[in-house]
């Protein structure tokens, strides 16, 4: 393990290795890949390209033309038009998608405004950073996109994460303490950020939120501490086993490599 030691680590990278660092092994020191399977019908993850790019427009829209409040909806679908209206061209399976995305857009409307009400206004989004996490005897790059940055009127930032699920499973999410992408980002950012939030893009009882990440400074300095020392283990050879739970065995793509379920 120690000549395959990664140089770089991802949000999402790091959660596998959490999660089984034998898939972490597999997947980013041997980079072992399961090839796409070919399909015309749009998934789950080309819904969440499609909802970035859509925000992404509309707030770019508000920061820079100040729109009124009563002229929002109809900004937020003519740019929804717009954007499905390609992506029903070239899969028309997305019209399910549209007809997704319309019954969460009033919801998510309301949830916007009252966070603007409350003096957070968007900076930018889809932002690529890179951040270099050194030690004594070694380093690793920290790297991601953030979705997006709001700022308030002390000058604080917050980074918020777009989600589509709903605002329980979300609340569960960062209470299990399973997941480390928001502290991730924290860090990511050269801990320039208050404060981290997912924002829920499934209505649950006809509202969306946002969820805040709990002792988040906390969080970040635990996180990388964390880090250095898995990466520190990596490089001494330490033992990166299967031992996933089903939870995770169960989406896992390279379980065929391991065959945890042959020899459990």
């Amino acid at each position: 393990a120690a000549e395959l030691t990664p140089a770089r680590l991802s949000a999402s990278a790091y959660n596998r290795l959490v999660a089984c660092p034998y898939q972490f092994f597999a997947q980013h020191m041997l980079r072992v890949n399961v090839m796409d399977e070919l399909s015309d019908m749009p998934e789950k993850r080309d819904y969440g390209g499609w909802l970035h790019e859509i925000l992404m427009k509309y707030h770019e829209a508000l920061r820079d033309a100040k729109t009124p409040v009563e002229q929002r909806p109809a900004l937020l679908a003519t740019i929804s038009d717009d954007v499905f209206g390609k992506a029903i061209r070239e899969h028309p399976a997305a019209l399910g998608y549209e007809a997704r995305w319309r019954k969460v857009m009033p919801a998510y409307l309301v949830w916007a405004n009252e966070r603007e009400a409350l003096g957070w206004h968007f900076v930018l989004g889809e932002l690529p950073l890179q951040h270099a996490l050194s030690w004594p005897d070694g380093g690793i790059e920290l790297y991601g996109r953030l979705d997006r940055v709001d700022e308030n009127a002390e000058g604080e930032r917050a980074v918020l994460d777009y989600k589509t699920s709903s605002l329980p499973s979300l609340v569960a999410k960062l209470k299990n303490a399973e997941d480390h992408q928001l502290p991730f980002y924290g860090l990511l950012s050269g801990q320039t950020m208050a404060a981290a939030h997912y924002v829920a893009l499934e209505p649950s009882r006809d509202k969306t939120g946002d969820v805040a990440a709990p002792d988040f400074e906390k969080q970040q300095q635990a996180l990388q501490q964390q880090i250095i020392t898995v990466v520190q283990a990596i490089a001494n050879d330490a033992p990166l086993p299967a031992n996933g739970i089903e939870s995770v065995c169960q989406y896992c793509d390279v379980r065929g490599l391991c065959r945890k379920g042959v020899w459990q």
